[in-house]
């Protein structure tokens, strides 16, 4: 059975990647996989890794503390795991976000929102029928449908985050 849900696993990972390098080439204006940054969103973008970086070594910290006293957290380790993961990811795109460096200069932004609000709708059906089902929590342990949930939630939370610069921005440019 473990070997048979790896496989499955890896197969959905490398699919949602494949789906991915699609979706580059339509969000760019000049249909290239390459997303392009100014140098000053190249800068900002570095320093926005450096922070994704330290939040999940932290998380990864506090993980191992917990492990040492034995705390048992209600999640399979790959809920954890990919948690870890999102911590980072979040940092990064928000501090990107606010900071003018997250959408390129060869990225058309509608199309941008539109695959990420699709993504995020996508991640959320993933999981809907886990919910229906009861199998998004076995014996108070979160399973990894849970996955689906924190990306859909995930892609949610930054287009909200990109609507909130807009309204920031057009605020400051009417002052």
């Amino acid at each position: 059975m473990a070997a048979g849900r790896m496989v499955g696993v890896s197969i959905g990972i490398m699919i949602g990647l494949i789906i991915c390098v699609v979706l580059f080439r339509y969000m760019n204006r000049d249909h290239k996989m390459k997303t392009q940054y100014d140098e000053m969103q190249e800068i900002i973008r570095g320093r926005g890794y450096k922070y994704a970086f330290w939040a999940m070594v932290i998380c990864e910290a506090v993980l191992g503390i917990l492990a040492l006293g034995e705390v048992r957290i209600p999640m399979e380790p790959m809920v954890i795991h990919f948690s870890v993961l999102l911590v980072g990811i979040v940092v990064q795109c928000s501090y990107c976000i606010f900071k003018d460096a997250y959408i390129g200069i060869n990225t058309n932004s509608r199309r941008f929102i539109m695959v990420l609000i699709v993504a995020g709708l996508i991640n959320l059906m993933g999981c809907a029928g886990a919910i229906r089902s009861g199998e998004m929590v076995i014996d108070g342990i979160l399973q990894t449908p849970a996955i689906n949930l924190l990306c859909g939630l995930m892609c949610m939370g930054i287009c909200v985050e990109i609507w909130i610069k807009n309204l920031m921005d057009k605020r400051e440019s009417e002052d």
